[in-house]
């Protein structure tokens, strides 16, 4: 295992143009795509990463972020615990997703989001489960 980049949230103004450039230009396949409440598609990039293309009316992309699949989630999350540089007002709390891969997100020093995430088997630190803006009913 290795770090990486599990996929990268654009924000568009038009779906059907972003579609037409990622798909047709660019080439990425369609990938499924949950209904999350405004439109939005999903490209395979290869080796298991993503481009999650979303039309939403963002003055300033709040929403938009990249996920890192980390190796070392605890130690990254132990520092980034440290720095206190976790968001929740954007997509809520951390938490385990049903799949079992943990989702958190941060700021970088420039305001960009950015989430942080394991593999499902991945062993966390229990300790993480029990911070107040850990969602514990995600557990």
């Amino acid at each position: 295992m290795s770090n990486s980049i599990q996929h990268v949230n654009v924000m568009v103004d038009d779906l059907a143009e972003a579609v037409e450039f990622y798909g047709e230009l660019l080439g990425f396949e369609p990938s499924p795509t949950p209904d999350l409440g405004f439109p939005a598609q999903f490209f395979a990039v290869g080796g298991g990463q993503e481009i999650h293309v979303n039309e939403l009316g963002d003055v300033h992309p709040e929403r938009s972020h990249f996920c890192l699949r980390l190796d070392d989630f605890n130690g990254v999350f132990a520092r980034a615990l440290d720095a206190g540089i976790f968001e929740t007002e954007t997509w809520g709390r951390a938490r385990r997703l049903p799949t079992g891969v943990m989702q958190a997100f941060v700021r970088d020093p420039a305001g960009n989001l950015i989430e942080l995430s394991c593999e499902a088997d991945q062993p966390v630190d229990p300790s993480i489960f029990d911070l107040d803006f850990f969602d514990e009913s995600s557990v």
